[in-house]
C-alpha cells in the first residue's frame, strides 16, 4: 500500500469527503486527490496536519509501506507494527491526557 492510498483509506474509514480533509488541512481538494492518487509527494507539515485531522499519529499511515521496493518478512512486519500500535497507544494517551489537564486549568 502506497502512502497516497493509506491516507485515502484513513480518509474515507473516517467517513470524509476529499474536500472536507481539503478545509481542515488548507489544501485544495484537487491536491488531496493528487496526494491520494501517488502524483504528489505531501510534505511533513501536511502529513502532521492530515493526521491530526483524521485524529491518528502520522505513523499510522506508514504501517503498510514496503521496505526498499521489497516486501518485509512478516516477523520483521509484526515488529515494526507492534511498535507503531505502541506509539499509537501512547500518542492517543497522550492526546488525552492533555486535553483532560486543559480543561483542569480552565476552571
Amino acid at each position: 500500500m502506497t502512502l497516497g492510498n493509506a491516507i485515502k483509506t484513513v480518509r474515507t474509514a473516517s467517513k470524509l469527503k476529499q474536500r472536507d480533509l481539503a478545509k481542515r488541512t488548507g489544501v485544495t481538494a484537487n491536491y488531496i486527490s493528487l496526494v491520494e492518487g501517488d502524483k504528489r509527494e505531501p510534505s511533513v507539515a501536511l502529513l502532521k496536519k492530515v493526521a491530526d485531522s483524521l485524529e491518528v499519529p502520522v505513523s499510522f499511515f506508514f504501517l503498510w509501506q514496503e521496505y526498499k521496493g521489497e516486501r518485509t518478512n512478516s516477523k520483521r512486519m509484526e515488529k515494526i507494527r507492534d511498535l507503531l500500535l505502541g506509539l499509537e497507544a501512547s500518542y492517543l494517551f497522550n492526546k488525552r491526557t492533555d486535553a483532560v489537564s486543559k480543561r483542569g486549568r480552565g476552571k
